[in-house]
């Protein structure tokens, strides 16, 4: 499952300035990119060793729409449904699949799972979990009209039931070797089903809440103001003891705001912490990076018009400030990108990926070639609409950057900024791609899988927004899908990803650590992707 990864929808700093004006010196990076030195990437910490009566936790990205845990897909659902909502597997610091409220599967033949449902789980009521309340959870995801993203799991599903008292049989039409990914995302999310239809449509509100197995129980909702949540203490996973005993949620989305809030302590703690934040808080508890799946690239909309010329992309791609965008915008937080999906969301086949990454060209800005392929392309001269959200600074910056550079070699980019929910329509309905030719998106991979990025630009996606079509392109990733082995999984991905680079359908350009920050007198909160999908409260606790 890809989803877009919306960022907070703050305020645009006003006269943010450009990486030009920001770095002094666009072309080389400048100063300011020189200067800023990447993080050190957290792996572990000091496990907690006390009780915590109360936490307050900030969502970055404002209040959630709803704590549906079929919703969660962006970040202010997601970090608060994770907590409370459990799937059959969950993913480990490794981003391996470990037991939830399943305790293992088989796979007797490659359209075949079939998955032992731990026994003696109930829901926070005390009602035990049925597998009718499995596959009532997971047939309410494929609904079309509840309009959950995570449907999209099930594009080679037969059928799904249950072949035993504790066992559901997962049956395909067609291999899919991503399948066993989502047994751990929200797709296989277990909602009781009796207190699910007696809320209706009232359902993962702040009404009804919802009603889980999870570590931590849904408390109350106040609106504009705050969710609370409380330690389950009947949860089944005794192995894992929840140190923080009531969990509380507030939705300051301005970073200003946030800033104050936690320095002065009276927010305990926040994922996404503003970057012009970061030297500060260090100094006063953690604030700590860790790898991300997470890229940020430019996409093509329109293949006709500019975009149609290879030479055009090509120029693009020559034109951009990778060091100044590293350097200035995000202050060493970020890693420039040889290939759409990042290094750390290689799940597999890692010495595999590593050495065709490495036969990649290196992203270095190039003004001079950039000039020439215009010089040659009268396509590269035409107008080019470049959409961004104005929900993020930080791409706003990019763009207006890209629009600079763009103009210094003798292009015309025209920059459309949009709207969180414009920019969010683009994926979804084409009318909202009408006029546009380009968008600078973020995006996250929920797990370790690059073909969850590159399936969606086969010939038959509907992700595949500009039409993109590589018959040798389509063949690697069908290949892959269907190749268990991961050493040749790896290598028909690795095909796929240098078509892909080659064309440029899209253009790579940097993947943002993962932030966090928590106060001194906590600990044992490693940052990772995973943490949108997995109970990640459940490792916080006092020093």
């Amino acid at each position: 499952m890809t989803r877009p990864r919306l960022a907070a929808l703050t305020a645009v700093l006003a006269g943010a300035c450009t990486l030009a004006a920001c770095s002094n010196n666009a072309g080389s990076g400048g100063p300011a990119a020189e200067q800023a030195t990447a993080p050190v990437v957290t792996t572990s910490v000091p496990a907690p060793t006390k009780n915590v009566e109360a936490v307050t936790w900030n969502l970055a990205t404002g209040e959630p729409a709803t704590l549906d845990p079929a919703m969660a897909g962006v970040e202010s659902i997601s970090t608060v449904v994770a907590n409370m909502c459990e799937g059959l597997f969950t993913l480990g610091p490794d981003y391996r699949l470990q037991p939830a409220l399943a305790t293992g599967f088989t796979h007797p033949d490659p359209l075949t799972y079939v998955i032992s449902l731990r026994e003696g789980v109930t829901f926070w009521d005390g009602k035990p979990v049925t597998a009718e309340d499995v596959l009532y959870s997971v047939k309410r995801i494929l609904d079309p009209e509840l309009g959950s993203s995570w449907i999209g799991w099930a594009v080679n599903l037969d059928t799904i039931e249950a072949t035993g008292g504790n066992e559901i049989t997962v049956k395909l039409k067609k291999p899919d070797v991503m399948i066993p990914n989502f047994f751990a995302m929200p797709a296989f999310y277990v909602v009781q089903k009796d207190f699910t239809e007696a809320a209706g449509r009232d359902f993962g509100t702040a009404k009804s809440g919802v009603m889980c197995t999870g570590p931590y129980t849904y408390g109350s909702w106040t609106q504009g103001q705050d969710v609370k949540l409380t330690r389950n203490d009947a949860w089944w996973n005794t192995e894992v003891k929840p140190k923080i005993k009531d969990l509380r949620f507030t939705f300051v989305a301005d970073p200003s705001a946030q800033t104050a809030a936690l320095a002065s302590g009276d927010v305990d703690g926040q994922f996404i912490v503003p970057r012009a934040a970061h030297e500060q808080l260090a100094a006063k508890g953690n604030m700590l990076f860790g790898t991300s799946l997470s890229p940020t690239f430019l996409a093509v909309l329109n293949p006709d018009g500019a975009l149609s010329d290879p030479a055009t992309r090509q120029a693009l791609q020559a034109l951009i400030d990778y060091k100044g965008i590293i350097g200035s915008v995000y202050q060493g937080t970020a890693q420039p990108l040889r290939a759409l999906v990042p290094p750390a969301a290689w799940g597999y086949g890692k010495e595999v990926f590593q050495a065709e990454y490495d036969k990649l060209p290196e992203p270095v800005q190039d003004l001079e070639k950039a000039k020439t392929l215009v010089g040659q392309s009268a396509k590269a001269k035409e107008k080019i609409v470049l959409a961004y959200t104005t929900a993020s600074e930080e791409e706003t910056r990019i763009a207006t950057a890209i629009a600079d550079a763009a103009t210094q070699v003798g292009m015309d980019i025209e920059l459309k900024p949009l709207t969180g929910e414009q920019f969010g329509a683009i994926f979804a309905a084409p009318q909202a791609r009408a006029g546009l030719d380009l968008f600078l998106v973020t995006g996250y991979l929920d797990f370790p899988e690059p073909l969850s990025y590159y399936q969606f630009f086969t010939s038959s996606s509907f992700y595949n927004f500009p039409g993109y079509k590589n018959k040798d392109y389509d063949t690697a990733v069908f290949t892959a899908m269907v190749t268990e082995d991961p050493a040749a999984r790896a290598r028909e991905v690795a095909k796929a990803q240098a078509l892909m680079a080659k064309d440029l359908v899209n253009i790579p350009i940097a993947t943002q650590y993962v932030n966090v920050y928590y106060g001194p007198e906590l600990t044992g909160l490693v940052p990772r992707q995973s943490y949108l999908v997995t109970p990640w409260a459940t490792t916080l606790g006092g020093e």
